[in-house]
């Protein structure tokens, strides 16, 4: 009995021993299912944080990218925006993290630093901007602070005038400007004419120092005789003009080679001549020296400048200089006709050979009674530059002795508009004369170029206004 007793009450535990490693699988169960479905959450949670923020950062990445793309349309270089796009750069190296919860961090992350680069690129820009168009604005100052001191150094108006309009036109230039590119298009056109204007003030010194010791020189050798310095000033003047005045010519009927150059070096010497009259040695003598010094350039510039042939008449001094290859290859006295009349004076103007005639007879187109009638004449060797009938010709009636200054207002010697010359000379002229020529006759008075092209009497092409 008590045996049974006893297995009786053992009967229980046993039946709950048996029941445990059930349970425990089910609570493992029941934890693998929960740390599953919050894994699934935190997946899920991770993947659509991720797809938000990856939207923005693509967003933002986007608009940086434009952003960049306007700047370096306006101008801004790679040097300008290398702040900005090596830091984006080094962004672009990050790799994406494989592993999912990372991702919402990482792609925010990214969002922040795009952000900041976009307003860093702003600033940039901005600060860039302001630097291009301060320092234009300091290099205009300067620019013209040179260009003033190379016309107060009294530098060829030329010159002066050249910088005025590169200055006027960058002006114009930073006041239209609305980029980087135009500012510093702008800037780099007021370094060069900065540039250009000390060069031209520097180099306009030194040759003022250079007359100054020529004018000393002067004042020695003429020992400090103020008539002499005025004849010598004044003999240096009036060649420059005239010699500028037959480039002057020359250049209306095409571009004359180096007219620039001698444009410079007139202008120069304009300046000079304006103190050759003066009462004071040491001031005469500046002028005469810088007359003579620039007079000298324009001579050599006009020569250079001429056509292989070309011939040269002087109404002031009646003669005649016939240029090859720059050379004087015959020259002669003349006789013209008298002057601003057109119907039978000779004109002033850069005409050209249109024919030649061995002999010639000339017939009088105004009938007997005129005073300006004239039998039938025969030359031997004429040669024509216009079309109205002015030739350069042999004029057996008129002794080579009266040929030269005042002949042409001598009512028994002057042409009808014609030139004589020596009959020896107009055989050398017809042969040496090409068709189409230059025949250049211009007022040779000495007075100032404006003044004697204002006494032309043909157009640009050398046609007489009376045609």
């Amino acid at each position: 009995m008590a045996l049974k007793a006893i297995a009786l009450r053992g009967s229980r535990p046993l039946g709950w021993l048996s029941s445990a490693p059930t349970y425990a699988k089910v609570v493992a169960v029941i934890v693998a299912v929960t740390l599953l479905l919050a894994a699934v959450g935190v997946g899920v949670w991770s993947y659509v944080t991720s797809n938000e923020s990856a939207t923005k950062y693509a967003h933002e990445r986007q608009a940086l990218a434009t952003q960049l793309q306007t700047a370096r349309q306006q101008g801004y270089t790679s040097q300008d925006l290398a702040p900005v796009t090596t830091q984006l750069n080094a962004l672009n190296r990050k790799q994406v993290p494989w592993f999912l919860p990372s991702r919402p961090g990482y792609y925010q992350s990214s969002l922040t630093e795009t952000v900041y680069l976009e307003k860093r690129l702003t600033t940039l820009e901005q600060q860039l901007l302001d630097q291009a168009r301060g320092g234009t604005t300091q290099q205009m100052a300067a620019a013209q602070a040179a260009t003033a001191q190379a016309q107060q150094a009294q530098a060829a108006d030329p010159d002066i005038q050249s910088l005025q309009q590169r200055t006027d036109a960058t002006n114009k230039a930073l006041g239209a400007a609305i980029n980087i590119r135009d500012y510093r298009a702008a800037l780099q056109q007021s370094q060069a004419i900065m540039t250009d204007a000390t060069t031209l003030a520097n180099q306009t010194v030194a040759e003022n120092a250079q007359v100054d010791q020529a004018a000393q020189q002067l004042v020695a050798q003429t020992g400090g005789n103020i008539d002499s310095l005025h004849k010598a000033g004044g003999d240096a003047t009036s060649s420059g003009r005239n010699d500028a005045s037959v480039a002057a010519y020359l250049n209306k009927s095409a571009p004359f080679a180096g007219y620039d150059s001698l444009q410079r070096a007139y202008s120069r010497m304009e300046k000079f001549a304006a103190m050759v009259g003066s009462g004071d040695v040491n001031q005469a003598a500046r002028g005469t020296a810088g007359s003579q010094r620039y007079g000298g350039q324009v001579h050599t510039a006009m020569i250079a400048g001429l056509p292989a042939k070309a011939v040269i008449v002087s109404f002031q001094a009646q003669h005649l200089w016939a240029y090859q290859s720059g050379q004087v290859g015959m020259e002669a006295a003349v006789t013209t006709g008298i002057r601003g009349v057109t119907d039978y004076g000779t004109d002033f103007g850069p005409m050209k050979v249109v024919r030649k005639n061995h002999p010639w007879k000339m017939q009088s187109p105004w009938p007997h009674g005129s005073p300006l009638y004239y039998p039938d004449t025969v030359v031997q060797w004429a040669t024509f530059f216009t079309e109205t009938g002015e030739s350069i010709h042999d004029a057996y009636w008129e002794s080579d002795s009266r040929l030269g200054p005042g002949s042409q207002y001598d009512s028994s010697t002057r042409s009808h508009g014609c030139i004589h010359v020596p009959f020896g000379d107009a055989q050398w002229m017809y042969n040496f004369a090409d068709v189409g020529m230059y025949v250049v006759v211009y007022p040779g008075d000495g007075s100032p170029v404006s003044n004697q092209l204002s006494l032309m009497t043909t157009d640009a092409q050398g046609k007489p206004q009376s045609q």
